[in-house]
This record gives structure tokens, C-alpha cells and sequence, in this order.
């Protein structure tokens, strides 16, 4: 069953969707925290940002797939658009790594009120800047069952930043053309990274980006507050199961970030760390046809069944097990 229901962060409400497997009394609920840009619950960007998007960028459905897939395994989840994106009040474009990490955490709250599920079993799952905000909550110690990575972030976002540009200019010029057109804020991020990481250090507010045939005003305050504050200082005090995904070929974060992560958290003295590197995968876990294929192309392919097999593995049995011996 699936129930359309909101919460209220900061006196804005943020909508989302309940999604409960039948036949289950108080099960327990998993978060889906979004990724960064404007998404909406799905785990699809939101179209409707023409400013952002000026082509229409396709459906994901990252989430809405993840949700049956728990549902499936008798978890219940709580997907929600970002603020100011999909049915969520807010603004969109002035949102800080704050308020996003204030409205995860209120949805935890929120959902340790419901009656519907079991309040003392609800784990979090974060996409890729979602997996940092889901980090900064899991070393809060909000007595979460779990925490799951998805394409997160180790290091500061700077060196990701230049990791991405690199990277970038290395494809063929039929591909860096492609995605001007699908993506142009991405684009000229890469064309302007220098100047525009100097001007997020001297702490200006925005920053213009493109040229006479698409340009935004881009909010720079969200990347310094993640500049200032990299995961790394966060994880070590993460103590709850933690569940890593990471595809070997996602170009938004490099696979290397999770097998740091690992490392830190068993540094940290976790010893409930489980790991997986996805070959051929991507950011968003489908199978490239190549592997300098752009994410925006690769997006209209499905889930890739190996992602679904090791949530499967670990929800059912590794999980399960280690909270028997706890």
C-alpha cells in the first residue's frame, strides 16, 4: 500500500510518499534521502526546473523502484520531495546542505510518531549527496537501525569537483556536446570550475553560469557548507550496520570514496560494514554500454538486478543475523 502524506520541516511542508508492505503489523521503515540539483521523491530530477533543466532529462525512478523492492522484503519506506521541488513547499534555489539535513532529520522524527510502523527500527538510505546528508544523521546516533550508502562522498566535494572536471574533458567531443545540450548547468560547472571554486572559498553568494543560450545564477552558500564540512570528519561516529553501494564506473563519484569509507568506519571501531563495487555500473546503478557514457543516456536503462541482489542479501540475512546477535 502507498499513502501520499507529508511532514513539516521549518514550518515547510514537505510531501512524500508512505509506502507499506501488506500483511505486515508495524514493519520496519527505511528513509530515502535524495541526491543533489532538484529531485523530486521518485529519485527523478525535476523536470519542472526549466531554469535548471531546459531539456527534459528521463525518469530514473531510482527510488520509486527501491520502494517496492523493500516492499517486497517486508519494509515499509518514506520517499519526499525535496524542498521546493515536486509538492514540497520551499525554494529550490536558496536551499543550504542545512536545511536539506534539518528535513531529513525531521523526517525521522516524524516517522517515529506514526503508528504504522515499528519506530524503533527505522534505518536511512542516501543517493549520492543524500548519502552525505544520511551520514551526517547516522553520526548523530538518532538509535538508527541502518544506514545505507548509495554513490556517496568521502572526501571534500572540491576534490570530487575536479575529479569530475577531469574527467569530464577526457571524453570525445560528440559526448561533451551531448551533455550541453542535456545538461547544461553541469557543463559550464566543468568550464568554469577554477573561478567558480574560488569565488565558493571567498564565500560569494552566487555565481553565473552559461552563456546566451542558457544561463542561472548558481547558489553557492549549499557547496561551501559541504566544503567546510566533508564527510570525513562525520564518520567515525557512525556506529549503527552500514550497507555501501558504489558503481565501478559512476562518474559523478569516483567507487574509490566508498572503499575509504569502509575503511574508516572499521578504523572507527565498526565492525558492521558491508561493502559492494558494482562492475560496469553507474552513478545511479545502471550498466553502462560503454564506459564513457554519460549518466543522462545510461539513465533510461532499469536498476541493474546485482544492486537488487545485494540489498536482498543484506536486508534478509546479514542484517537480520546481526540484529539476532545484538
Amino acid at each position: 500500500m502507498e499513502r501520499n502524506t507529508y511532514f513539516t520541516s521549518k514550518n515547510t511542508k514537505i510531501e512524500g510518499t508512505l509506502t507499506l508492505p501488506d500483511g505486515i503489523d508495524k514493519p520496519p521503515v527505511c528513509l530515502l534521502i535524495g541526491g543533489s540539483f532538484p529531485q523530486t521523491r521518485d529519485g527523478n530530477l525535476d523536470n519542472s526546473k526549466k531554469d535548471w533543466f531546459p531539456v527534459a532529462l528521463p525518469e530514473r525512478n531510482l527510488f520509486k523502484d527501491e520502494a517496492k523492492l523493500f516492499q517486497e522484503l517486508g519494509y515499509a519506506t518514506f520517499r519526499y520531495d525535496k524542498r521546493g521541488c515536486g509538492e514540497s513547499e520551499g525554494n529550490c534555489d536558496t536551499v543550504d546542505l542545512f536545511d536539506l539535513v534539518d528535513d531529513a532529520r525531521e523526517a525521522i522524527k516524524w516517522l517515529k510518531t506514526l503508528p504504522d510502523v515499528d519506530n524503533n527500527q527505522i534505518g536511512i538510505l542516501g543517493q549520492s549527496e543524500g548519502a552525505v546528508i544520511a551520514l551526517m544523521l547516522a553520526a548523530e546516533n538518532l538509535d538508527l537501525a541502518f544506514y545505507i550508502w548509495q554513490g556517496g562522498v568521502y572526501r571534500n566535494l572540491e576534490d570530487i569537483l575536479f575529479w569530475q572536471r577531469d574527467n569530464f574533458w577526457k571524453l570525445e567531443q560528440d559526448a561533451i556536446e551531448n551533455f550541453k545540450h542535456t545538461f547544461p548547468l553541469m557543463y559550464w560547472v566543468y568550464l568554469k570550475t577554477d573561478e567558480l571554486w574560488n569565488k565558493i572559498k571567498q564565500g560569494e553568494t552566487y555565481f553565473k553560469l552559461g552563456d546566451e543560450t542558457w544561463s542561472k545564477n548558481f547558489y553557492l552558500p549549499l557547496w561551501k557548507q559541504h566544503y567546510d564540512h566533508p564527510p570525513y570528519e562525520f564518520i567515525s561516529n557512525i556506529n549503527c550496520p552500514v550497507l555501501l553501494l558504489h558503481g565501478e564506473l559512476d562518474h559523478n563519484t569516483p567507487y574509490t570514496e566508498a572503499l575509504l569509507a569502509a575503511e574508516a568506519l572499521k578504523q572507527a571501531g565498526n565492525t558492521q560494514v558491508t561493502t559492494y563495487i558494482f562492475p560496469g555500473l553507474d552513478h545511479s546503478f545502471r550498466r553502462l554500454g560503454n564506459p564513457d557514457e554519460d549518466f543522462v543516456t545510461a539513465m533510461k536503462r532499469p536498476l541493474d538486478n546485482e544492486v537488487t541482489k545485494a540489498i536482498k542479501q543484506w536486508l534478509k540475512s546479514d542484517l537480520e543475523l546481526r540484529s539476532y546477535d545484538l
